[in-house]
């Protein structure tokens, strides 16, 4: 009796810790070839350029379709994505809501975090932030974070040439898809998630 329990119990672990596994899909790396970005967060640092590479095939498909010229998509893109006021569900893909569910998973956004979702206390974003080609940008963002003030619209208009510099600001680039595209994606994941249901 005692050895059936046992049995019972160990097949009831193992059960229990498949269907974990089963749930805790690993995110699949669509752009693990193309040159990395960035060393910041470690561990996050292929999920933040797979992240940056994912944001900028989404806005090229959505605002450059026919030409496809990322310079282009940014100058589109960039104001209204700054403000809060692009039409994600149209730009978001369902690998860069996956993405989004990572930076979530691990603390790189937030579920509310007031003016935006990016956490800016997380060592993978202070990286990227003093890490970026524009230092003046740099040390703005961190004057507005230190004295809890800031806010992604504060930059729609200083942000709004930045098309031309990001195939060379590749950094500020990553930036740029944190705090203007993936901290704006709880609404659409949250649909997609009540239509897998």
């Amino acid at each position: 009796m005692i050895k059936i329990n046992q049995l019972v119990v160990v097949v009831l672990l193992l059960s229990v810790s498949l269907i974990s596994c089963d749930n805790k899909k690993e995110l699949a790396l669509q752009h693990s070839e193309k040159e990395s970005i960035t060393t910041c967060g470690g561990k996050d640092s292929s999920l933040l350029n797979e992240a940056l590479y994912q944001f900028e095939q989404d806005i090229t498909e959505a605002y450059d379709p026919e030409a496809k010229i990322l310079n282009s998509a940014y100058g589109r893109y960039l104001y209204v994505g700054f403000t809060g006021t692009a039409e994600f569900d149209r730009v978001a893909t369902s690998h860069s809501i996956a993405i989004y569910k990572e930076l979530l998973a691990r603390n790189i956004l937030l579920e509310d975090g007031g003016t935006s979702n990016l956490n800016y206390k997380h060592p993978a974003v202070q990286c990227v932030i003093n890490n970026m080609e524009d230092k003046d940008l740099s040390t703005t963002i961190n004057a507005l974070v230190e004295t809890n003030t800031m806010n992604p619209k504060l930059f729609n208009s200083r942000m709004r040439n930045f098309g031309r510099q990001a195939k060379d600001q590749r950094v500020t680039a990553l930036y740029v898809a944190l705090d203007a595209f993936y901290q704006h994606l709880a609404p659409v994941a949250q649909v997609a998630q009540e239509s897998n249901e």
